[in-house]
């Protein structure tokens, strides 16, 4: 069986045989996709969507997650240390609450 555990709004875990796969929230808007208009007059869908999409791949669940601290740390807009803190904070109490559900 493979794991499927969201740990926040923007990722969650799945795994295969081999790896445990990091999957990050898209919301797409295929109204800004190439080739829009054409798919408009066939009657497409202009509602936009989620898709999970893979970003990392893991030997295990610990580097998986070391792997999501890591991003929010190097993706935030923090201007101070004290709010790069409370974000890696914030990221690690929503883990461990996925940890100890």
């Amino acid at each position: 069986m493979s794991l499927n555990i969201e740990v926040n709004s923007e990722f969650k875990l799945t795994s295969d045989s081999y790896q445990v796969i990091v999957n990050r929230k898209h919301i797409v808007d295929p109204t800004k996709a190439p080739g829009w208009a054409k798919r408009q007059a066939e009657g497409a869908d202009p509602t936009p969507r989620e898709e999970w999409r893979e970003v990392a791949y893991c030997r295990d669940v610990e580097q998986a997650l070391n792997w999501i601290v890591r991003q929010v740390q190097l993706t935030s807009s923090a201007e101070t240390i004290s709010e790069l803190l409370d974000e890696l904070q914030a990221i690690r109490r929503e883990i461990k609450a996925v940890l100890t559900s």
